[in-house]
């Protein structure tokens, strides 16, 4: 058998095969240019090769960053996927009301107003909020709030910032957040920049020291039941360095009158949110006669009732005062107690706005509405007895465990101490040695 195959060069081979397969060739110029090249490879005749068997494939296994296995333990396969049904997804009534209520209650309006305030200016930018986002997206929102500030003109605090920034990172699921860390550098690199540049430092409370508060009690007329209401409530949160808050939400059952001072129950604090409550002893002192104010109001609160439709205190009706009701009450100006049909987020209990706006107006009355150029606010009553105690030289413990502060923290020293020098309530000024326009009087003026 005899076949051509060109070779390379052009040159045209032939090849014979004898009957062994051998080969024997010649070589031949080629004869015309137009010869199809072939390219060949001669093998001897072999069987078919079967097609090798497919064998089980190998398994696939689920592994994450943080994944742990244990020795000779292996990860969950992937083609173990769990079979959920509908009944997995669903919870009672109930749970999904825990689980929506999760978290103190100002904790989830101010946490779920951010996020909406968020979802908002992403919708009116055209950018995408939900059900992820980017962290451009996040970074562009923060750089809107420093450039714009607030509504009415004034810059945001970088603390605030760094709220809304923890509450919107927070929304997202774990390895989908945007980056925080860049947020929280740009918020700082904010406070050194331009809010504290601006005058941006966050206004104190004034402290409602004892010397002050004495003037605010003087001021008030205790033979009506509001002013015996709030003359206990001042010296109470003042004995206890009570946030506004803490004071509300006394029950009649938190307080116990002794022969000497008053034992109140604190069920929780903002820093001890977990765990039991704890009694704390305030003793009587002739400036802030605390038995004879809280005894003055509990026997008020005994006289109330709570109003009906038609009745504003019925003597028949539900009692005021019961172990579990509020130690303090909304009244009206005659002294009874207010219709709380409407209150659905505190009920029966006062807020803290509350609170506050009754201490700046118990205050401003005694011409006491600054000290030192702050303000009297309700946190007044929290700075003022820690800076008595510290001017007393009351160790930090000690100050921490009456404040419910962290045993560890530093506030009462760093942010919670108003030392108040030589100035007092008295406006005094020494320009007032100075005559009116600057002109003394010459002896001209008194001929």
């Amino acid at each position: 058998m005899t076949i051509d195959v060109m070779e390379l060069g052009g040159h045209r081979r032939r090849t014979d095969l004898t009957a062994h397969g051998r080969q024997a060739h010649t070589t031949e110029p080629p004869a015309s240019s137009a010869i199809e090249i072939v390219d060949a490879e001669l093998v001897e005749d072999m069987a078919p090769i079967p097609a090798a068997a497919a064998g089980p494939a190998a398994p696939s296994y689920m592994v994450t960053r943080h994944t742990m296995l244990g020795p000779g333990e292996l990860p969950p396969r992937a083609d173990e996927t769990t079979r959920f049904t509908e009944i997995d997804f669903k919870v009672p009534d109930d749970v999904k009301r825990r689980a929506n209520d999760r978290g103190a209650r100002n904790t989830r309006v101010n946490r779920d107003s951010t996020r909406i305030r968020f979802e908002q200016w992403c919708e009116s930018q055209g950018r995408v909020a939900r059900p992820t986002t980017t962290t451009a997206n996040v970074a562009t929102y923060f750089g809107h709030l420093m450039e714009k500030g607030k509504p009415d003109g004034t810059k945001y605090s970088p603390d605030t910032l760094l709220a809304y920034s923890a509450r919107i990172v927070s929304w997202y699921m774990k390895g989908e957040r945007p980056d925080g860390s860049l947020i929280r550098e740009m918020i700082e690199d904010y406070r050194l920049e331009e809010y504290i540049p601006a005058g941006g430092e966050p206004e104190k409370s004034a402290g409602l020291t004892l010397k002050y508060l004495v003037k605010v009690l003087a001021a008030i007329d205790e033979t009506t039941r509001i002013g015996r209401r709030d003359a206990a409530m001042l010296v109470l949160q003042y004995g206890m360095l009570y946030r506004s808050v803490e004071v509300t939400n006394l029950l009649v059952r938190h307080v116990r009158l002794d022969t000497d001072g008053v034992w109140v129950w604190t069920a929780k604090s903002k820093t001890r949110r977990k765990g039991s409550g704890r009694w704390r002893f305030i003793r009587d002192r002739a400036d802030l006669r605390i038995v004879a104010r809280v005894r003055a109001w509990l026997a008020d609160l005994r006289e109330l009732f709570e109003p009906t439709e038609h009745d504003q205190n019925p003597a028949s009706g539900e009692p005021a005062y019961q172990p579990n009701k509020p130690l303090f009450r909304a009244l009206t100006i005659l002294g009874n107690l207010k219709r709380r049909a409407n209150a659905t987020v505190r009920g029966r209990f006062l807020t803290g706005r509350a609170v506050n706006e009754m201490v700046k107006a118990r205050a401003a009355a005694a011409s006491i509405a600054l000290i030192n150029g702050l303000k009297v606010t309700s946190h007044s009553l929290r700075a003022g007895p820690n800076t008595d105690l510290t001017e007393a030289e009351v160790p930090l413990a000690e100050r921490n465990e009456a404040g419910d502060w962290n045993p560890n923290s530093t506030l009462a020293d760093d942010v919670y101490n108003r030392p108040d020098g030589s100035i007092d309530i008295s406006k005094r000024d020494p320009l007032d040695a100075v005559p009116l326009y600057g002109r003394f009087p010459t002896r001209e003026d008194d001929r």
